[in-house]
């Protein structure tokens, strides 16, 4: 009987890619949680910890820790804000996947939340916010990157009507206008560090919008980047071990003949298996053709 851990990990890997960066920013958020409160019973300095996450607005300290500029797109330490921004990522990144792929939208994820970080410390620094105490400000969240999926589905499809929770039926491009007005009136708020990043999604959104529009995916560079960190973790894949025994005459001969054909139909399966997987991992489980969905399910009963 499988544990609780392997049908979770089950789940990740034949789960969309919506389910996948849901799954990745939970369990940041369960991981991060347990620390801070194993570090509050220690008495333990938590600065530290949070700092080497999230993104901060000085220069200086962002080439010193330059991984948080993609690190704090997956951060959060408020449930609200989680649960807020899943909510979004999960109805932003369904309507998503109805018209491009889950490659298209991992990409425009990471390149939303990039873009956003750079608006947030660019402008930031730029513009006469927080008295200057640009050095004490840092961001963290999934916001600019959910946005990024928003505004480019609003962008596609602009009368797409969509029903709101105590907002009755609203067209997506009012939305997504609705959006963006926010942000740019919260710049004078406590939150102006995060209404910038939120800024450079919508802006990343339009710019995958008018550019599709010409041929051009601006996600097709940066997912070549996320494969070559995706190989670095091991996959575990199936050995098949084989025993037969040496022929001691023409019957035998015949039979290690069939053992052959055996081997390499076996063989054969399991480079199959292992083209599947392998697509599962790259594109998600919705990716596979119904044969491959079959032949996987196949497998699995063996």
């Amino acid at each position: 009987m499988a544990s609780f851990w392997d049908r979770l990990v089950q789940r990740f890997k034949q789960g969309t890619i919506v389910t996948r960066l849901i799954y990745i920013n939970v369990t940041v958020f369960l991981v991060l949680r347990l620390l801070l409160f194993i570090f509050s019973r220690f008495n333990l300095d938590e600065s530290g910890l949070m700092r080497f996450l999230q993104m901060p607005s000085e220069w200086t300290s962002i080439l010193t820790n330059p991984w948080t500029v993609f690190t704090y797109m997956f951060v959060h330490l408020d449930f609200w804000h989680l649960f807020m921004n899943m909510l979004w990522l999960y109805f932003f990144g369904g309507m998503f996947l109805r018209w491009f792929n889950a490659r298209q939208l991992g990409g425009l994820y990471v390149l939303g939340g990039l873009v956003g970080g750079l608006f947030f410390a660019l402008f930031f620094n730029l513009l006469p916010i927080r008295n200057g105490e640009a050095s004490t400000c840092y961001l963290m969240g999934a916001s600019a990157a959910v946005l990024a999926l928003g505004i480019a589905v609003a962008f596609f499809r602009p009368n797409e009507s969509i029903q709101l929770f105590l907002f009755g039926t609203l067209k997506l491009k009012y939305l997504a206008i609705i959006m963006i007005v926010l942000d740019m009136l919260s710049l004078d708020s406590n939150n102006a560090g995060g209404s910038l990043a939120h800024l450079g999604g919508a802006l990343t959104g339009l710019a995958f919008g008018f550019s599709l529009r010409k041929g051009i995916d601006l996600t097709v560079w940066i997912n070549p980047v996320l494969d070559c960190f995706a190989n670095l973790i091991p996959t575990r894949r199936r050995k098949m071990k084989v025993t037969y025994r040496r022929p001691k005459n023409e019957q035998a001969n015949k039979t290690v003949d069939l053992d052959q054909k055996y081997r390499d139909s076996k063989k054969n399966d399991i480079d199959q298996l292992d083209i599947i997987l392998d697509k599962i991992r790259e594109s998600g489980y919705e990716s596979l053709s119904e044969t491959e969905k079959q032949r996987l399910f196949n497998h699995s009963r063996k």
